[in-house]
C-alpha cells in the first residue's frame, strides 16, 4: 500500500504550485489554471523473465498549473488492460519548458499490477509534446519511461498520447 507521507507529499506540491501562481496574480500575472487530461497508452515493461511485457493503460489527470512557473501538479489514475487488469495512481509533476511546446514529467506509480498487491511499481519520467488548438484544448504525445521500484516490475517504456484540457 503506498505510504500516506508521499501521497501528503504530493498534495503539498499542488498546494505549493497553487500558491506560488496566487502570489503571481496578486503580482500581476496569470492566476493557476486547473487542468484535466486524458490519454491512451501503449507499450513494454522491459527486462521481464516473467509473465507478459506489454503495456495498455487508459489515464485520467487533474491537476493545478502555474503559467507563471510553468509548473503543474497533478494526480493521475489509470486503468491498465495489460499485462492484466489493474489500476493504478500516479503523484507527479509536469514543467513546461519555456517558450516551447515541450514538458518533463516526473510521477511516482502505485499499482496492483501482476497479482501482489498494491504497492510502489515504478517512477517515471517523460517528456511530451503538446499542440494547443485552442486556450483550453491540447492534444500531446509523451514518451515516459523510468526505474522500477520493487523488485516485480520491469523498466517500463510507454508511448502516451491523449488531450489536456485547461479552465
Amino acid at each position: 500500500m503506498p505510504r500516506t507521507p508521499t501521497l501528503a507529499l504530493a498534495a503539498v506540491a499542488v498546494a505549493l504550485v497553487f500558491s506560488a501562481s496566487r502570489a503571481a496574480a496578486q503580482e500581476g500575472g496569470r492566476a493557476a489554471v486547473t487542468t484535466f487530461s486524458a490519454s491512451l497508452a501503449g507499450g513494454a515493461e522491459l527486462g521481464q523473465d516473467h509473465g507478459s511485457a506489454g503495456v495498455g493503460e487508459l489515464e485520467l489527470a487533474a491537476g493545478i498549473e502555474s503559467p507563471e512557473l510553468g509548473l503543474r501538479g497533478e494526480l493521475a489514475a489509470a486503468l491498465g488492460l495489460a499485462p492484466d487488469s489493474h489500476v493504478a495512481l500516479r503523484p507527479g509533476v509536469r514543467f513546461q519548458l519555456p517558450a516551447t511546446p515541450f514538458q518533463l514529467r516526473a510521477a511516482l506509480d502505485a499499482a496492483n499490477s501482476r497479482g501482489h498487491g498494491f504497492g510502489w511499481r515504478w517512477l517515471l519520467v517523460g517528456f511530451a509534446a503538446e499542440m494547443r488548438v485552442t486556450s483550453e484544448l491540447g492534444l500531446y504525445a509523451e514518451v515516459d519511461t523510468g526505474v522500477p521500484l520493487n523488485d516485480v516490475a520491469g523498466v517500463p517504456l510507454l508511448f502516451r498520447g491523449g488531450a489536456a484540457f485547461r479552465f
